[in-house]
């Protein structure tokens, strides 16, 4: 039986309202979050913080749980990654939109497999793979200015560039400084927006688990930053936190490897994430063929083609770089399963303990707590 495609939700993606609501706000201007008029407007961005692992770990937030409830909740974008997601909050853009659509891709148009956080190379130009404009260059226009601030090894990077060209880099290391500089701009007498990336929950969480000791210490880190933060906004100032996916944990038992399922087919690249995994085919009739063989498995994922998914809504509108990369099949996890190729999963993916990226409540709900408006 062919495994059902969920609707997606209603507020599905509105993380790209979220930075072009910013600066709209800064213009005096409508915007979809109904923020008013401020001459700054900061906006943190805390990497792998979902509503339910932000619930479920409350007692180490107490700051950002008393401002977590039915209208400071809202939805990621599919797939649950940070590419996709940090993506459409610089572009304002569905992922079909801005083309960004995924980990990992495979781009037939310039036959190249590319993992789209950190595997850039000299063929892969930001400014190709991710034309249309962001929310930082019209601020530029404007005469408005953007900030981000976030660690100094971010700031020359090709992912940098694709999402948040024509912003002034702010390099800040520690979760600490990022909010001391937060603050700093937050009460500069120009008008601004600021985008404050913080990545540490997310990368500890995939090494150790959202749920570990060491995972609940640096909530308390971000949580004492946003409260100070909170606390020392500039005049006419407003501050809203939000997040790109929220994680799952899960264990070795829960992890699926594929190869018998697609073996003898024309497998030309295995991509995406471990609980939404990109399957390319060389013979792209081979994606429905390999939908029949998977139905044994169909009790840890849904097999879909990425027709199914466009024609549903789940990437919005499809522009051309996102057709250049979207794969012939899409593998959904279900409950608390993974999934692998032995050939194309590397090992790290294989270690990681909380994962995101599926359809999930806990991968796809977001806070979007707002302060000062």
């Amino acid at each position: 039986m062919p495994s059902t495609l969920p609707r997606p939700p209603k507020d599905l993606a509105a993380i790209r309202h979220v930075f072009k609501s910013a600066l709209q706000s800064v213009q005096g201007a409508n915007n979809e979050l109904q923020l008013p008029q401020r001459d700054r407007v900061i906006v943190c961005f805390i990497d792998g913080l979902g509503v339910e692992n932000l619930r479920q770990r409350s007692g180490h937030a107490p700051f950002l749980s008393s401002h977590l409830g039915k209208a400071s909740i809202t939805y990621a974008a599919y797939p649950a990654t940070t590419s996709v997601n940090i993506g459409s909050f610089a572009t304002g853009l569905m992922p079909g939109g801005h083309g960004l659509i995924g980990h990992q891709v495979f781009d037939r148009f310039h036959n190249e497999r590319i993992n789209l956080l950190v595997g850039w190379n000299e063929r892969t130009d930001p400014l190709v793979w991710q034309p249309h404009q962001t929310i930082s260059e019209l601020a530029s226009l404007a005469g408005i200015k953007a900030n981000v601030i976030a660690a100094e090894e971010y700031r020359t990077t090709p992912f940098t560039t694709a999402t948040m060209r024509g912003a002034n880099f702010i390099g800040a290391d520690s979760i600490e400084d990022r909010a001391k500089e937060a603050i700093r701009a937050s009460n500069s007498s120009e008008k601004s927006i600021s985008y404050v990336y913080f990545p540490e929950l997310d990368k500890y969480g995939h090494q150790k688990g959202w749920t570990s000791s060491g995972w609940a210490e640096i909530l308390e880190s971000v949580d004492s930053a946003m409260k100070s933060l909170a606390g020392r906004l500039g005049r006419n100032t407003g501050l809203v936190i939000t997040s790109d996916h929220g994680m799952i944990e899960t264990t070795k038992d829960k992890q699926l490897i594929l190869d018998q399922y697609l073996d003898g087919l024309s497998l030309e690249f295995f991509g995406g994430d471990t609980r939404s995994s990109y399957v390319y085919f060389e013979n792209r009739q081979d994606a429905q063929t390999a939908i029949d063989r998977l139905e044994p498995v169909s009790y840890a994922l849904g097999a879909h083609l990425s027709q199914e998914l466009i024609d549903a809504g789940w990437y919005g509108e499809v522009g051309k770089e996102a057709r250049d990369r979207m794969p012939d099949l899409v593998l959904i996890a279900k409950s608390y399963y993974t999934l692998y190729h032995s050939k194309f999963s590397k090992q790290r993916a294989f270690d990681m303990i909380s994962h995101h990226g599926a359809f999930s409540d806990a991968e796809l709900r977001i806070p979007l707590i707002r302060i000062g408006f």
